[in-house]
């Protein structure tokens, strides 16, 4: 009887604490996972979507030479699935668009080195045969020597800018193709252009597609909306390799109960809030956004104890539309971003 009591005793004394110190300390930091998005490679015909192949080779280098943790994209969903964080820092990388400029610069690189990479595919034009694509035998090989592919609509469309049926079509069009040149639909999924909305979203859901991935920036963590999650997008501007390394080295900044609640932006003028999860230390939050089309610093107005209102300088243009946050703490930056679709 003894035994019993001092056992029980431990039990609830130890959960008291474990009580008592999750309301005295804030969560800690979760280094989370950076994933990066490329397009084209070697092709300076198309800077905004390009990388040069010394930035590429920069890239792995770095990431190589210290011995990053690099994790795939399905093992990034299977974490957010489960609810666990990731204690861990890590990255993360993926292609849109199955340029052959990939398959031919790119991936042997990816390959050789035992690095993963998805790559994202709009299937109607690969069914088209288009000059300055992979082709679905490529495709194939991709897969078969170790590549992981995910959907990206049929046709590249707009997604929040279509009817649902239109939505719909497009997407059961590109499970038709999957199906006849690969033999399965993929289970990952990016937005085009990384525009989507709550009404997309619940298109997703129809279809059992469990995740999505954006084109912003930011670092994915266990707080992150899993049917928009963050990425960072490298071009010839922003893939130079000091920008590369803070990315790759950055910790998620952890938000909840943002507003507006959708993506897709009727008023182009919002009032935007959200709570902060970790304790910032007193350190001062930085926001930029890109209203009336250029990159302004943004006032920060703090509404409550870890809950900020951004006061937008000026309307945003129609298009999109991006927010980033970044706080250093303990000598880490922590960064949340965040893309509108402004109609």
């Amino acid at each position: 009887m003894k035994y019993f009591f001092l056992t029980n005793f431990r039990k609830i004394h130890f959960l008291f604490l474990l009580i008592f110190f999750s309301y005295i300390f804030p969560a800690l930091s979760e280094p989370g996972v950076s994933i990066f998005m490329y397009h084209r490679f070697g092709e300076d015909k198309y800077p905004s979507t390009n990388v040069t192949e010394k930035q590429f080779l920069s890239h792995i280098n770095y990431v190589l030479d210290n011995k990053i943790k690099i994790l795939e994209l399905e093992e990034i969903i299977m974490t957010l699935n489960e609810n666990k964080k990731f204690h861990e820092k890590a990255i993360a990388f993926s292609v849109d668009d199955a340029y052959s400029s990939f398959y031919n610069i790119a991936w042997p690189v990816f390959r050789k080195n035992n690095i993963p990479v998805t790559l994202f595919v709009s299937t109607d034009i690969i069914d088209k045969k288009t000059k300055g694509y992979m082709t679905w035998t490529e495709i194939k090989k991709f897969v078969d020597e170790g590549g992981s592919v995910g959907q990206h609509t049929s046709t590249h469309l707009h997604m929040p800018l279509n009817s649902a049926s239109v939505i719909k079509n497009d997407i059961l069009d590109s499970h038709k193709s999957w199906i006849k040149n690969i033999g399965f639909i993929p289970k990952l999924f990016a937005y085009p252009y990384g525009e989507t909305s709550n009404e997309v979203i619940k298109i997703l859901k129809e279809f059992d597609i469990s995740n999505a991935f954006g084109q912003h920036s930011g670092i994915v963590s266990s707080y992150d909306n899993k049917y928009y999650l963050p990425r960072f997008s490298l071009n010839e501007k922003f893939g130079e390799k000091d920008r590369f390394e803070f990315a790759v080295n950055a910790y998620s900044l952890d938000v909840e109960n943002f507003l507006p609640t959708d993506m897709f932006l009727i008023d182009n003028k919002p009032s935007i809030e959200f709570s902060i999860i970790q304790n910032l230390k007193d350190n001062s939050l930085d926001c930029f956004s890109n209203t009336d089309g250029k990159w302004d610093k943004q006032e920060i107005i703090n509404i409550k104890k870890d809950r900020v209102r951004i006061k937008l300088n000026n309307s945003y243009l129609s298009g999109r539309a991006r927010l980033n946050c970044t706080v250093k703490v303990d000598q880490k930056w922590h960064w949340f971003g965040y893309q509108f679709l402004v109609k």
